[in-house]
């Protein structure tokens, strides 16, 4: 019985020291302290995708991505959909992809174990090559942002419109960055990132108007 007794008291005391730091700290472990590192390689694809993604725009469709045979788009599916939706090269511009990926490349490599603090099984990170090959594929097909100076009618009531409602979720597209015959789709599927991400959608009317301004301005 001494045995048995030495060890509930051995617990009780443990269980009053972790009670007492929280009550110092006034904070309570996270999950990842209380899994240690190697349990975050324990998650699956699902709850990184939870985790990580949950701040992402809906992810595009890959037959949607430019020149989707090319290396480049081989590459972003691989890579950037591990932990979160497949980004479309127009998320950002030429100007931002460079950091975001070094920031997304940081992380993998830490996930998969070259950065020896924790390691993801099934996360993989680029070569140096297959990162200059990614984001020179980014950059040619990112976000073009419209000259505001150049737009003439860019304060009209449509123009007001389109740059509230195009500017919520990115910078201010540049009209000609598509033909005029691909905006309603492009329209179209910024509408229903909108509404799964829960922001305001306009009504039909003014995305009519929204389609027609960028159709106006579009490449020719």
């Amino acid at each position: 019985m001494k045995p048995n007794r030495n060890l509930t008291i051995g617990l009780i005391l443990l269980l009053g020291g972790v009670l007492g730091l929280v009550t110092l700290t006034g904070s309570q472990p996270s999950m990842a302290e209380m899994m240690g590192n190697q349990g975050m390689g324990m998650m699956d694809h699902d709850d990184r995708m939870g985790m990580m993604g949950k701040r992402m725009p809906p992810g595009i469709d890959p037959t949607n991505l430019p020149d989707p045979q090319s290396e480049g788009a081989r590459l972003i599916q691989h890579y950037c959909s591990q932990c979160h939706n497949l980004p479309a090269p127009g998320l950002h511009t030429t100007g931002e992809w460079p950091t975001v990926v070094a920031r997304m490349n940081h992380r993998m490599q830490m996930m998969s174990g070259r950065g020896k603090m924790w390691m993801m099984h099934d996360i993989k990170a680029p070569s140096e090559q297959e990162l200059d090959t990614l984001i020179r594929y980014l950059q040619a097909n990112a976000l073009q942002v419209v000259d505001i100076t150049e737009q003439l009618d860019i304060n009209t009531p449509t123009g007001i419109a389109f740059q509230q409602t195009c500017s919520r979720c990115h910078s201010l597209p540049d009209p000609s960055q598509h033909p005029a015959d691909e905006w309603p789709a492009v329209v179209e599927r910024m509408t229903q990132n909108m509404t799964k991400m829960g922001k305001s959608v306009p009504d039909k009317t003014t995305l009519g108007e929204i389609t027609r301004f960028l159709q106006m301005h579009a490449d020719k």
